[in-house]
């Protein structure tokens, strides 16, 4: 008779405490990187927050286009209207937003609780006040 002999294989198995280890020292860097990524965040949100000032200052460097390419003008108060591109259009205040109206809405200026609209001479001058805010006298441009 002829005997076959078997190969017996080693099974290797991994230490108990490997793994253990591995969760630990993740849980350690996570434990570590959490607060600094709070930190990072409310730095990067304080930095994304642009300031009123200057969305005002960009709004009415935007107005100042649309007026300088405007003729016929006509104020009334808080609203003044205008012919731009062969269409008559009016800036007003509603719903707390200064809208560029007709045709369409564009929005300039925000969160507003009155705009007054003047024409003294050649020069187009607004004045508006923020909710809270002292106003402000700005000059859109000349006619």
């Amino acid at each position: 008779m002829h005997l076959r002999r078997r190969g017996f294989r080693r099974i290797h198995r991994t230490t108990g405490g490997y793994i253990l280890e591995q969760l630990l020292i993740t849980l350690g860097i996570c434990a570590f990187l959490i607060p600094v990524t709070v930190v990072l965040l409310g730095t990067l949100s304080r930095l994304l927050a642009c300031p009123i000032d200057l969305q005002d200052e960009v709004s009415i460097s935007q107005l100042r286009h649309v007026i300088n390419t405007g003729y016929d003008f006509e104020c009334s108060g808080n609203e003044l209207s205008f012919m731009h591109h062969e269409k008559r259009q009016r800036l007003v205040l509603r719903n707390g937003n200064l809208c560029l109206i007709d045709p369409g809405t564009q929005i300039f200026l925000s969160d507003l609780a009155n705009v007054d609209f003047s024409l003294e001479g050649d020069v187009i001058y607004i004045r508006y006040a923020h909710f809270e805010k002292d106003p402000e006298i700005r000059c859109l441009g000349h006619v």
